[in-house]
């Protein structure tokens, strides 16, 4: 594919499996490969209804991850403490912070970003 100074990228036409983030799991479509970004990974998780994703925290990579939450619902889960989150919410947790995202009965669709910490 040339580049034209854009890309568009279907997400559905990007495979979901996993991939280089330490809660990578097979709901995963890691779009920033396709899009040939390299300054920040961007993933759309389509988790089906319970389905969860790893619990990890990043004091060892240093990475802040950002959510942002497109359809469903669900909890994100921060040291073992449930939140529910609806769409058009965007959510950050500390790095020294275990989470991971859980979906609800209708599944959980969701953005995240990944990207080392500036000091």
């Amino acid at each position: 594919m040339a580049r034209m100074g854009y890309v568009i990228v279907d997400a559905k036409s990007v495979a979901a499996g996993h991939g280089p983030h330490p809660a990578a799991s097979p709901y995963d479509r890691r779009i920033s490969e396709t899009l040939g970004i390299t300054a920040f990974e961007l993933y759309q998780v389509e988790l089906p209804a319970h389905a969860e994703t790893v619990t990890h925290d990043h004091t060892d990579d240093r990475n802040d991850d950002v959510y942002a939450i497109i359809s469903g619902s669900g909890w994100v889960v921060v040291d073992d403490t449930p939140y529910p989150i609806t769409p058009g919410q965007f959510i950050s947790v500390d790095l020294e912070h275990r989470r991971h995202l859980r979906a609800g009965p209708d599944g959980l669709t969701f953005i995240a970003i990944c990207a080392e910490q500036r000091t």
